[in-house]
């Protein structure tokens, strides 16, 4: 692929009309032991803006007498409660474990980033589901990791220690805790709630997509950074598509999204909580750069997503 961001001294710039792409001009020196350190600044501040934002809600539904907003957040807790003291059993019943004998392979995988992150011991399930995300629950140990057969499906070994990397990320960062508070997925939640859901996910949507973008650095740590963009490109569009990226395309359309960036902003206020692809591959590389190249591969005009 072509060489096209300029180099200096502070900050590698992508420039289109005066907007740049800010890279870091080294790349990261990443450490095991420093993971908590690399958690997406804008976390801690979007969880407090939320949690403020939910107790100005329950206060004035105490002021005003709303008992069936009330009810509807008890309702929520209470259920991501349940969800989370039986996610182990829940599992064993509708998946298979993964465990030195079964799924040997894939244990390894598990055990791998599990002991470089220090994560408190977690049960991996396979379940047969028509998903590409996988799920982690639980409020203690031990944790809940739940692979869908689509996923595995369309990874290889390295690219699967990316996605575990970033499901032990979610763990250590103690995203399955603040779930509770959060009122977690549709999938947790029973449809007499969905009414109050619309109105969590609003509430939530910033800090849900940072906790992403803080499992998507966790993901680096575990797999290496040309790994997970690739991984992540593959899980946005399919395993042939992701190599018909282009580096100077996706920074065009990078661009292109700063220009709307309140139309973006607000699309994705509405969204589940998963930051859209584009956004996270600009976190990846403003964060740890850009993956040195593949060697004996690169040629101008490569059609690959990275340099």
């Amino acid at each position: 692929m072509r060489q096209s961001d300029a180099r200096g001294s502070g900050v590698q710039n992508s420039k289109r009309a005066g907007w740049r792409l800010n890279l870091p001009a080294t790349p990261l020196n990443l450490d095991d032991a420093r993971l908590l350190e690399y958690r997406h600044p804008s976390e801690l501040p979007m969880l407090c803006l939320a949690l403020a934002m939910l107790a100005v809600l329950v206060a004035a539904a105490f002021v005003f007498e709303h008992k069936a907003i009330l009810l509807g957040i008890v309702g929520i807790w209470l259920t991501m409660i349940a969800a989370s003291l039986q996610a182990v059993t829940y599992n064993l019943l509708r998946g298979v474990e993964v465990t030195p004998t079964q799924f040997p392979d894939i244990y390894q995988i598990v055990q791998e980033p599990r002991q470089r992150f220090q994560a408190p011991p977690t049960r991996v399930f396979i379940v047969r589901h028509l998903s590409l995300e996988a799920e982690t629950l639980g409020f203690r140990a031990r944790y809940s990791i739940v692979l869908p057969s689509l996923l595995l499906d369309s990874l290889k070994t390295d690219e699967l220690r990316y996605v575990l990397g970033r499901e032990l990320g979610h763990i250590r960062f103690a995203h399955t805790r603040i779930a509770i508070l959060l009122g977690g997925d549709k999938s947790t939640l029973p449809d007499v709630l969905s009414w109050i859901a619309q109105l969590r996910n609003i509430m939530f949507s910033s800090y849900r997509q940072a906790q992403e973008l803080s499992a998507d650095r966790a993901g680096i740590l575990a797999s290496g950074l040309r790994v997970a963009i690739e991984s992540l490109g593959k899980l946005s569009l399919g395993n042939s598509q992701v190599h018909e990226l282009r580096r100077e395309d996706l920074i065009d359309q990078t661009y292109e999204l700063s220009v709307n960036r309140l139309q973006a902003w607000l699309i994705m206020l509405l969204h589940n909580g998963t930051p859209p692809m584009i956004f996270r591959l600009r976190a990846m590389v403003e964060w740890a750069g850009l993956p040195p190249p593949k060697l004996g591969v690169v040629q101008e005009g490569s059609s690959d997503v990275l340099p």
